[in-house]
């Protein structure tokens, strides 16, 4: 069995309805048309000039409680960069430690050609860091701040082990 449409079954009662008017409908009408015109005269205000926003009928809205968010960074924004950046420093003086005895340390991460080279090791060091700085402003600008902060907490913890490592590992060096 085929169940019918809902217009289907609305159909009777649609046409019905514009089919047989209602007998208040017309009490109504009659009433609205016999209706008394107003005896105010009124004397049309001075235009408003055309340009401007009164003229067209808008108006800002004002809310004292609302504030509008700063789309800058914070406090919080800038001491993690801030951190990010001292531990790349941090980094690069202990990697250039490291490299100063080379009987006891070898570097694992990164090229010799670059880690040996000291302005282009410098210059890593500092492209990460505008890097980081560049992705956490992109984030922040879009809205995602909290993406952008939880990535730079992860940083920072991964970068203090590192470099907590690397001058773990420089204490304990024996001694020439």
């Amino acid at each position: 069995m085929k169940i019918p449409s809902l217009a289907a079954l609305f159909l009777p009662v649609l046409a019905f309805t514009c089919a047989a008017p209602c007998p208040a409908q017309d009490a109504q009408t009659a009433m609205l048309v016999n209706a008394p015109t107003p005896s105010v005269t009124v004397t049309p205000a001075a235009p408003a000039d055309p340009g401007s926003s009164s003229a067209l009928g808008v108006f800002p809205v004002q809310s004292p409680g609302y504030k509008e968010p700063r789309p800058g960074m914070g406090f919080l924004d800038w001491s993690m960069l801030g951190a990010a950046a001292t531990l790349r420093v941090l980094d690069y003086t202990s990697t250039e430690k490291a490299l100063s005895e080379p009987q006891n340390f070898h570097e694992a991460m990164l090229p010799d050609a670059l880690v040996k080279n000291k302005p282009a090791f410098a210059a890593f060091q500092a492209g990460t860091v505008g890097l980081n700085y560049m992705a956490y402003r992109f984030l922040v600008r879009h809205d995602k701040r909290s993406l952008a902060r939880a990535s730079q907490y992860l940083y920072v913890g991964v970068m203090t082990f590192q470099v907590s490592h690397n001058y773990q590992l420089l204490g304990n060096a024996p001694a020439n």
